[in-house]
């Protein structure tokens, strides 16, 4: 008798078990549901955490499984997400402030970096310039209609200067080191690797003026107006963003060697701007603040047909950031 209330007792628990096992088998495989995501990563170390990610494996232990579509500068990868090519992108506050303008229908949930020295002003050393205000009268190289027009029109106004105090130059990015080196104008602003290039080329010749801190550059995670579904893969995609971040903090030169590797750079260039970059998720005021001052120049400069600010908010979602790391945000949409 008691060997067959023993045999009872264990047929019972195997039961359970099977039945808690097929009960549990179906959340546990919802809770394991792999993505698909495509992102338009612009080549540039701005891009590092995407990098490093796929370089560790940081989204191994999220629901996405990234595929990476690399492209030239933060305008394209937008537009590889608007004609729907790619899930999301990877695209600069001034991108933003622009688009923002066309009122596309567009998100930005979350900044990954930003640098406070991305975009340089150099001049001639036989010049002597020791500060913005000499730079009345002068010629001047910029990209205009960008960051580089942007940031010259920020350093001439705290001089109490504006655009019309100095002759402007038209020029591709990569065209502005022969211009300064040809002397067809005084100054140039570009942006970086272009900064970097023309300092490595004509260090004797150049003066790379102390504009740190003035204007702060932002790339940021974008994607098209998100429904539930999107949200669930921004926050899977954040999530190994986080990982790849942290992974950078602890691990800088293993870091760097990465992004020299992926992105075939200059050892010396990594080095010259690394300390510039900061490598931090968040939604905070200053992207806010940033993306508008950005839409209210081009307004005021006539860049775009549209003439009203649009409201920013719209074009922020802060729902999937809010899950990965909510004291990072404070923003309140």
């Amino acid at each position: 008798m008691h060997r067959i209330l023993s045999l009872f007792i264990f047929s019972f628990t195997i039961i359970i078990i099977i039945g808690v096992f097929v009960y549990l088998k179906p959340l546990s495989s919802e809770e394991k549901e792999i993505y698909s995501v495509s992102i338009a990563v612009s080549k540039s170390p701005l891009s590092t955490p995407f990098y490093i990610a796929k370089s560790i494996n940081a989204f191994e232990d999220t629901c996405v499984e990234v595929e990476y579509e690399e492209v030239i500068g933060g305008l394209v990868a937008f537009d590889k997400v608007m004609q729907g090519e790619t899930d999301f992108g990877t695209s600069s506050d001034s991108v933003i402030a622009f688009k923002s303008l066309a009122k596309e229908s567009f998100v930005t949930h979350a900044m990954f970096v930003q640098s406070d020295n991305d975009v340089k002003l150099l001049t001639h050393q036989i010049d002597g310039v020791k500060s913005v205000s000499e730079l009345r009268g002068k010629k001047i190289g910029v990209t205009k209609g960008s960051a580089s027009e942007y940031f010259l029109s920020t350093l001439l106004a705290i001089e109490g200067l504006t655009i019309d105090d100095v002759e402007l130059y038209n020029y591709k990015p990569a065209d502005l080191i022969n211009a300064i080196n040809n002397k067809e104008v005084d100054a140039i602003v570009p942006w970086e690797p272009f900064a970097f290039n023309a300092v490595k080329q004509f260090e004797d010749k150049i003066d790379v003026q102390e504009t740190k801190n003035i204007n702060t550059l932002s790339f940021n995670l974008i994607s098209k107006k998100a429904d539930d579904l999107l949200i669930k893969k921004a926050k899977c995609v954040i999530q190994g963003l986080d990982v790849a971040i942290a992974y950078i903090a602890s691990h800088p030169n293993k870091s760097k060697k990465i992004i020299i590797d992926e992105l075939n750079l200059d050892p010396s260039f990594i080095d010259w701007i690394w300390d510039d970059y900061v490598f931090k998720l968040g939604l905070n005021h200053s992207l806010i603040f940033n993306i508008k001052s950005q839409a209210a120049w081009a307004i005021e400069m006539q860049m775009s047909e549209y003439n009203v600010m649009p409201n920013i908010g719209d074009f922020i979602d802060n729902r999937a950031m809010i899950q990965v790391d909510p004291g990072a945000v404070n923003i309140p949409l």
